[in-house]
Formats: structure tokens, C-alpha cells, sequence
């Protein structure tokens, strides 16, 4: 979490950016693999993390069973086959609910609901969460290299029409970004009055 991000107040929450992550879609190989043990190469995790068995059960389930403080922490590895893609999901060794990450603490491997993690964007502002959202949004209008795209006080009402996007696309997108920057401007607005005061008391 940046520095100051919670405005002077102590902070109660842990955010899933603190822990190392591991992914289900980077066990697919496991699938295939021959039972035995393994190791995954993260210079992040301690060795405990890292060492793991693979075995199957008589279903042909597969398991990855972490040791960690000589209590294991078995994951089953399962497709979803309701979908062409067939979606790798591993589960929580705790909850036992199909997830696509499990993150690891000291003692554990477990899934964000489990262990109360929080998204950083879900202490935002109102404010905040709606200048990332005007910003994703010209973004994708304009592109990255965009003179001037993160700037909230660029005005893009004056900004062209991409080449190589439809006029009406364009308009509908346009449409919907000033409909975004109409609710901010009052928020900003809002926020520098309570910091100093309506401005034209000083003059």
C-alpha cells in the first residue's frame, strides 16, 4: 500500500498485495506430470512453500500437498468442464472452495476470503475510485502514449477521434467518459472546500 493511503488513519486491513500468490493455471503441467514430489522455483516463498507431493486419488483427482510446520495443506487440482476452456482451479486447503489463487502466509496456503485479505482498491475514495475508473476509460479511447491521458485537468472534450475507430463507437464512448468526469468535477470540487474554504473569501 502506498504511504499515506489511508489518510492518517491506522490501518485494519491486510491486502492481498502483502502475500505472495500462487496461481492454479501455473500447476497445469502437474496434470500430465508423473506422481512424485516437486519444487516451485520462487525465490519469495520459504522452502516449505516451495516443496510440495503430487499424488491422485482413486477418482483420478489429483493432490499437491504442501508440509508447512509439519501440518500439510493438500490442494486439489480441478478442471471446469462446463467450458470449452477447461479452466484449471486449485482449492483452499481450508474453506475447500474452487479458487484461481491461494496465497501464502507464514504458516498456511489459503484462499484471500479465508485469511480476510482486501483489495487496495477497496479502500479507495469515492473520489479516487472514480478518477482510476475516467482514466481506464480515455485509455482505452486515446491509448497509453496519449499526451496529457492522466491528467484530470487535461480537458479531453477537445481531444480527436482515434484513427482507425468508428465515428459511432467513438460518440458512445465519449458520451460515457463525460458522464464519468460530470460526477468527479463536483467531488473535487467538494473535497478543496472542506481543505480551504470557498476560495473567494480570500479576495
Amino acid at each position: 500500500m502506498p504511504k499515506g493511503f489511508h489518510y492518517g488513519r491506522s490501518r485494519k486491513r491486510s491486502y492481498v498485495s502483502e502475500y505472495h500468490r500462487i496461481s492454479a493455471k501455473s500447476f497445469k503441467p502437474l496434470l500430465i506430470s508423473s506422481l512424485g514430489s516437486y519444487s516451485l522455483s520462487n525465490d519469495s516463498l520459504s522452502s516449505e512453500h516451495k516443496q510440495l507431493k503430487l499424488t491422485e486419488t482413486v477418482n483420478g483427482t489429483r493432490i499437491i500437498t504442501f508440509t508447512i510446520n509439519n501440518n500439510p495443506h493438500q490442494i486439489a487440482l480441478k478442471r471446469d468442464n462446463s467450458s470449452a476452456s477447461n479452466k484449471l482451479y486449485i482449492t483452499c486447503p481450508y474453506c475447500q472452495k474452487q479458487r484461481q489463487h491461494l496465497f501464502a502466509v507464514k504458516l498456511a496456503y489459503a484462499c484471500r476470503e479465508c485469511l480476510r485479505l482486501h483489495y487496495a482498491t477497496q479502500a479507495e475514495r469515492p473520489r479516487d475510485r472514480l478518477m482510476r475508473k475516467i482514466r481506464k476509460k480515455r485509455i482505452s479511447i486515446w491509448g497509453a502514449d496519449w499526451p496529457e491521458v492522466r491528467n484530470m485537468f487535461a480537458h479531453s472534450g477537445y481531444w480527436p477521434k482515434p484513427k482507425g475507430k468508428h465515428w459511432k463507437t467513438f460518440i458512445k464512448n465519449k458520451r460515457e467518459l463525460e458522464q464519468l468526469e460530470r460526477q468527479y468535477w463536483p467531488m473535487v470540487e467538494s473535497h478543496f472546500q472542506s481543505q480551504f474554504g470557498h476560495l473567494d473569501e480570500y479576495y
